[in-house]
């Protein structure tokens, strides 16, 4: 009688026993299983965030450095009427145009990078001022790039297909360079009438002096 109430006892503390270690085991097992996948989620994501990062700090270095640029300068009016009724009463000024700064009204006839190139063609009756052009302000990412986008030496290369190389363009961007350079071939030509009609539609676009 006694050895059958010691072989349950036995039986007993044994089941209790692997039951303990059945309890240990699995616990054990979770919390490695959560260990190892919060270390696998945290390493796929530091590539992510690295990658973000570079990308953001590129992107803000492409679009929003301002582009020194070089125009040729004949005048400057406190209103745009003013500077309309200069350039109708001299018909000689027809690659003129005329580019809002603030509250005034700049007339130039020809912009570009190149101040050797410029002052080249710089007649008795003007100067070259220098300026910058910044998009930072722009929320279109094509505005944005107007700086950059007239930074190219060639009026070929004013083509969004051959300039741009994947940067984003205005929508009009191609119609515009179209029908400029069917104006004039001439490269600071093209580029002082984009620089017009973009920056007199659009306040974001910043010159500076």
């Amino acid at each position: 009688m006694k050895f059958n109430s010691r072989k349950k006892q036995e039986q007993t503390h044994f089941m209790l026993a692997a039951v303990i270690h059945g309890v240990l085991i699995g616990a054990a097992g979770v919390l490695l299983f959560f260990f190892i996948l919060q270390t696998v989620e945290k390493r796929s994501a530091q590539p992510d965030e690295q990658t973000l990062s570079s990308s953001t700090s590129q992107s803000t270095k492409e679009t929003s450095k301002p582009v020194k640029f070089y125009a040729i300068q004949y005048g400057v009016y406190t209103s745009s009427q003013a500077a309309s009724d200069f350039l109708a009463g001299h018909p000689e000024y027809e690659n003129v145009a005329i580019v809002p700064v603030g509250k005034q009204f700049y007339l130039w006839s020809a912009v570009g990078n190149n101040e050797k190139k410029i002052k080249s063609t710089v007649s008795k009756d003007a100067f070259v001022k220098p300026f910058t052009l910044s998009g930072a302000a722009c929320e279109e990412k094509g505005l944005k790039n107007i700086p950059q986008l007239l930074e190219v030496g060639k009026v070929a290369k004013l083509n969004f297909s051959d300039s741009t190389k994947g940067k984003a363009t205005p929508a009009d961007w191609k119609g515009k360079v179209t029908a400029m350079t069917k104006v004039s071939n001439n490269l600071e030509v093209v580029k002082l009438q984009l620089l017009a009609h973009y920056v007199s539609q659009n306040d974001c676009l910043e010159i500076k002096f």
